[in-house]
């Protein structure tokens, strides 16, 4: 059975906003945009809401409660939010809430397409949710009901880690770099390319599969090196342990080492 049309309303204009907007309307759906200063032909944010269905706020979280709370809402209406970070409680005065979080860095011109978006939702919103994740090109995942605060917080945990948290790395790189008398300048445009190719590696053979270097090799002598490295740049050698730590239970489980190669990059990885 096919579904009532929804008329949205988008609540402010940044980055994801600019993504969802013409992402909702290129699927056919009808969206009005609120702005705290609207010019003229424009609407408030009250006035958007009030014509709508559903309403979308894409505002910062610190910002969620309180526009919620100014909102004009009337029964039926559903309030959803786009942050990973943020309980549902955030939009309490709303007769209904969801939260729809694309798992994507929305940089530049980014589009919302090709990337799984966390749902939580009740049972009554949750399949029109997932309908409409699937008609704007994303694939939904849909959140446990009710998600505790322990989960949340591992859940976007988890999420930051795989996007910021490799920049992380990539700025330690960049220091070992300019420690080799490389030109700094030229750090990321030739480091860049071996991120991909692990990251591309890994969604086909998974994370395992994909591990190389020598901790996959099991080449102590080299690991050694690499942490007496980091030393002598003067840069701490506790965010190469834990990572090679890591690494070494991906390559053992992808059956890369004997015991006795496992043991010993074990010993080397610990600190003292």
């Amino acid at each position: 059975m096919a579904m009532a049309p929804v008329q949205h309303a988008v609540i402010g204009l940044g980055r994801l906003a600019r993504a969802l907007v013409p992402a909702l309307r290129a699927a056919g759906e009808s969206v009005v945009v609120g702005r705290r200063q609207p010019g003229d032909g424009e609407f408030t944010h009250a006035q958007a809401a009030a014509q709508a269905d559903w309403v979308w706020l894409t505002v910062p979280d610190d910002h969620l409660q309180a526009i919620a709370a100014s909102l004009p809402w009337r029964p039926g209406q559903l309030g959803l939010h786009c942050s990973g970070a943020t309980p549902l409680a955030a939009l309490a005065a709303a007769p209904a809430a969801a939260g729809f979080h694309p798992l994507k860095l929305l940089a530049g011109d980014a589009g919302l397409g090709g990337v799984h978006v966390a749902i939580e939702a009740g049972a009554t919103h949750a399949p029109a949710l997932q309908a409409l994740a699937r008609r704007l090109g994303l694939q939904p995942l849909r959140l446990p009901q009710p998600m505790t605060a322990e989960a949340r917080a591992a859940y976007h945990a988890a999420a930051n880690l795989a996007a910021s948290g490799v920049l992380a790395v990539l700025a330690e790189a960049q220091s070992l770099w300019s420690a080799a008398g490389l030109p700094p300048g030229d750090a990321l445009a030739a480091l860049l390319p071996l991120t991909r190719g692990a990251l591309d590696t890994a969604a086909v053979r998974g994370l395992p599969g994909a591990v190389s270097g020598p901790i996959a090799r099991g080449d102590v002598a080299v690991l050694s090196r690499h942490i007496g490295a980091l030393g002598a740049a003067g840069l701490p050698a506790d965010l190469l342990l834990a990572l090679g730590r890591r690494q070494l239970a991906l390559a053992e489980a992808a059956g890369r080492l004997d015991a006795a190669q496992a043991a010993a990059l074990c010993d080397l990885l610990t600190p003292r």
